[in-house]
């Protein structure tokens, strides 16, 4: 069985999301299980910054047609390996199982998908290239992978590529593709005349192929044309065929329901597991969970909150976005600070909704504290410290902050969505709230302070929380299973 995963993005190369986490997470354990598993991914800034020894240049140049234009990039490589302390290894190697695909004008930026202030404008061009790229690399390597996994939009034309300009290549006569939707809302949607720059002609400028509402959709491509489509939760694969969650593309979902699995996300548990972690101020266990109080004196402390020890302190930790229901929690705050609690924001997100709620901690300083970037080291110590995390958002594809605040003994406060409902268990390992609205937020929150005020229950459900089982083992399992259906298709 060999395997192509290409990806916009996958931890510890690059990241801004759960995307990252996900693909990372995916060909880690794919290596363990014994998988001959490539991973492929744009040589981005960030990457180049971070693992320029670690790599090897192929010394192979590809050509790509963007329109009229041959644009050309250089290969890199790197074999990964997981060692007997489960580290995944990278050391530089010509044919290795990490492909880094180079371009300098279209990755080597500052950012991985723009500022805050909106994306890139030639997104489009990036990942048509990337793509293409792709495809043109397998070629001259002769890849013949059983099945090619592709990552949400950026990757959503290679399904069609494979069925067009690319059927006649002899290396993919036996490859199946499977497209991953980790985020609906984000489709890949361009102006029409985008099409020129594809390699498509404009009679496929249609309603069943590119075209949606007069715009090229590429999500949507991927999702007619890829022999399986999977969602990041089994829920998120049911929402996704009604209105309120299908963002346009339910009616064409239903038509591939048939092809339609979802299979949960997991977590690394080498990464976040409160018995090893190395940036928390001490670790601590189910078993022995006393030491997770230090970490929330540390983390009072990091906030400046001159409170005692036995205030509830409540995180929201991600982006600052409306998908993430930072809107409504943003409504409730006036509400919510006049209860017990403290409450602490890190991440980044819209300029919008960091200026409020920046607005909010001046507001109310003895009770709020916001840190306005993205932080790893600082949201291991938020997950360690915190009583809860704060998750409302408005729809939820799976989500990783529940469950790895779970592993932490946090307890998650989310909005009954998606995988939320997959992986939190009302009052026994989390709270839910129906209404996406201020009101129910603050309802579910009552019962929060309620449980918390209740030093056994809130114990038990701490405990209940860390054994709760979410490692990637399993998640693998599955899409291993899928690849050998898809296989035999």
């Amino acid at each position: 069985m060999k395997i192509a995963l290409i990806s916009a993005e996958a931890y510890p190369f690059s990241k801004t999301g759960g995307l990252g986490d996900v693909v990372g997470a995916l060909f880690k354990e794919l290596l363990k299980e014994g998988i001959d598993v490539k991973l492929f991914l744009p040589y981005y800034r960030e990457t180049k910054n971070n693992f320029y020894d670690k790599v090897e240049n192929t010394e192979i140049v590809y050509g790509v047609s963007i329109g009229e234009a041959k644009k050309f990039g250089a290969l890199l490589s790197a074999r990964a390996y997981i060692d007997e302390e489960d580290n995944l290894i990278l050391t530089p190697d010509k044919r290795g199982n990490v492909y880094f695909l180079e371009h300098n004008y279209y990755y080597d930026r500052e950012q991985i998908y723009g500022t805050k202030y909106g994306g890139y404008f030639d997104e489009a061009e990036r990942f048509i290239f990337f793509s293409k790229a792709f495809l043109e690399i397998c070629k001259i390597l002769n890849f013949q992978f059983n099945v090619i996994h592709c990552h949400d939009w950026h990757t959503s034309l290679i399904p069609l590529y494979l069925r067009t300009i690319y059927r006649e290549s002899s290396c993919f006569e036996k490859s199946k593709t499977i497209l991953t939707i980790h985020n609906l809302g984000y489709q890949g949607v361009f102006p029409k005349e985008t099409l020129n720059i594809t390699g498509f002609g404009w009679e496929m400028f249609h309603i069943d192929c590119l075209e949606f509402y007069g715009m090229v959709n590429f999500l949507k491509v991927g999702i007619l044309y890829a022999d399986f489509i999977t969602t990041v939760s089994p829920t998120y694969a049911k929402e996704i065929l009604t209105p309120e969650y299908g963002f346009g593309l339910e009616g064409v979902l239903r038509k591939r329901q048939d092809r339609l699995v979802g299979i949960l996300n997991g977590i690394d548990y080498r990464i976040w597991n409160p018995q090893t972690d190395p940036y928390i101020v001490e670790n601590y266990s189910v078993e022995n969970i006393k030491g997770k109080e230090k970490n929330k004196e540390y983390l009072m402390k990091m906030a400046c909150f001159n409170y005692d020890i036995n205030t509830p302190l409540i995180a929201f930790l991600g982006r600052m976005v409306s998908q993430k229901g930072i809107d409504i929690l943003i409504d409730a705050l006036p509400e919510l600070v006049k209860k017990e609690g403290v409450f602490i924001f890190l991440g980044t997100g819209e300029y919008f909704y960091e200026n409020k709620i920046k607005e909010m901690e001046y507001k109310f300083p003895f009770k709020i504290k916001s840190f306005i970037t993205f932080d790893e080291e600082k949201a291991h110590k938020v997950y360690a410290g915190a009583d809860g995390i704060i998750l409302p958002s408005k729809y939820e594809p799976c989500g990783l902050s529940q469950m790895i605040s779970m592993r932490y003994g946090t307890i998650p406060i989310c909005r009954k969505t998606g995988g939320f409902i997959d992986t939190v268990d009302e009052g026994q390992t989390g709270l839910l709230f129906e209404n996406y609205e201020a009101a129910s937020l603050i309802e579910a929150m009552d019962r929060f302070f309620h449980h918390y005020r209740d030093g056994e229950k809130f114990h038990k459900m701490k405990i209940s929380a860390m054994e709760k089982d979410f490692s990637w083992s399993k998640s693998c399992k599955n899409y291993i299973k899928l690849y050998g259906e898809a296989i035999n298709l």
